[in-house]
């Protein structure tokens, strides 16, 4: 056999697969070079917002700490957040500064709003779970009890699930429903953490059900 004959017989056929395919194959290079590419991107334009909005977080920080004369700037950087960096936690994060602001200048309606907004919003639970809390504590005070415990009907509490109940147990106090804040109590101390100092104040609100109980 002519390996001569052989090798070119070789060529001919990789020269004639390579016509009949290249196109879909760079076609393939240059697509995977653009998904490459584009997320890298995408995570370093993720990096330098989340990063900016640090800085402006920070800022607010700074600010809402020197009192009560420079609130509105802290609201103004706060609201700048939430208006150019929504898609970052610190949005959320702002949003609770900003409902606090707000509850403590009586603008309730603006807390609630600022409230809402970072628990439809938010993208970390924690944030998420804090500001639901804020806001049963808020309608509690107005007497909205049931609109309340409605608020912290969830299905996941995410290692929140002691202030969930102790609020659930308060509510159920307010309403008089004395067997279901006992449970709720009950469920309250059984979610707090190995290390918790808690628990103290969660039995003395139990004894404080047993006590009104027998009187």
């Amino acid at each position: 056999m002519d390996l001569n004959l052989v090798e070119d017989d070789e060529q001919e056929k990789a020269k004639k697969w390579w016509k009949e395919n290249r196109a879909p194959i760079i076609s393939g290079v240059v697509l995977g070079l653009s998904i490459i590419i584009g997320f890298n991107w995408w995570n370093e334009y993720k990096t330098g917002r989340g990063e900016a909005a640090s800085i402006i977080y920070q800022e607010m920080i700074n600010t809402d700490a020197d009192g009560n004369r420079v609130a509105s700037q802290a609201s103004e950087l706060g609201q700048q957040i939430i208006d150019q960096y929504d898609d970052t936690s610190y949005a959320g994060k702002a949003a609770l500064i900003l409902a606090r602001i707000a509850y403590d200048n009586k603008d309730i309606d603006g807390a609630r709003e600022k409230l809402n907004w970072a628990i439809e919003n938010s993208k970390q639970f924690e944030t998420v779970h804090t500001a639901r809390l804020r806001l049963a504590t808020i309608l509690m005070v107005e007497n909205k009890l049931n609109e309340a415990l409605d608020l912290l009907s969830v299905d996941s509490m995410d290692g929140f699930e002691s202030h969930y109940y102790e609020m659930r147990g308060d509510i159920y106090l307010s309403l008089q429903q004395a067997d279901k804040a006992r449970d709720a109590y009950r469920a309250a101390i059984d979610g707090l953490s190995a290390d918790s100092m808690y628990e103290p104040v969660l039995k003395m609100k139990l004894d404080a059900i047993a006590t009104g109980s027998k009187s």
